[in-house]
């Protein structure tokens, strides 16, 4: 009887050890994850501030190019660039409507 309880208690002894090793690792291996996630995330957010600078200059330069000043300095190279009067400024359209349109520069 007596060695019957000395091997269960033994084998648990083993068994809790292995479960302490194991636990210890889960924990080294999750630690490790969750720092490889913050690096990954902090190159991420590196390249977003990138790609936010790079939207802005772009939306800067778009802004230039898109100036009166611009078309204005056009016209005066001998472009021949010039704002059509209400009166000639026609409007399409894919359907069949039959109406009256309004001509006008307001969006």
């Amino acid at each position: 009887m007596k060695y019957r309880k000395s091997r269960t208690v033994t084998a648990m002894q083993a068994l809790s050890i292995l479960l302490v090793i194991m636990s210890t690792f889960c924990i080294v291996w999750l630690r490790a994850s969750v720092t490889s996630l913050e690096y990954k995330l902090s190159s991420l957010e590196h390249t977003k501030m990138e790609a936010l600078r790079d939207q802005k200059s772009l939306v800067a330069q778009r802004a230039g190019l898109m100036t009166l000043a611009r078309a204005e300095k056009s016209d005066l190279a001998g472009m021949g660039f010039s704002f059509p009067e209400r009166k000639k400024v026609v409007y399409v359209t894919s359907g069949q409507f039959k109406g009256a349109f309004k001509a006008s520069y307001s969006k």
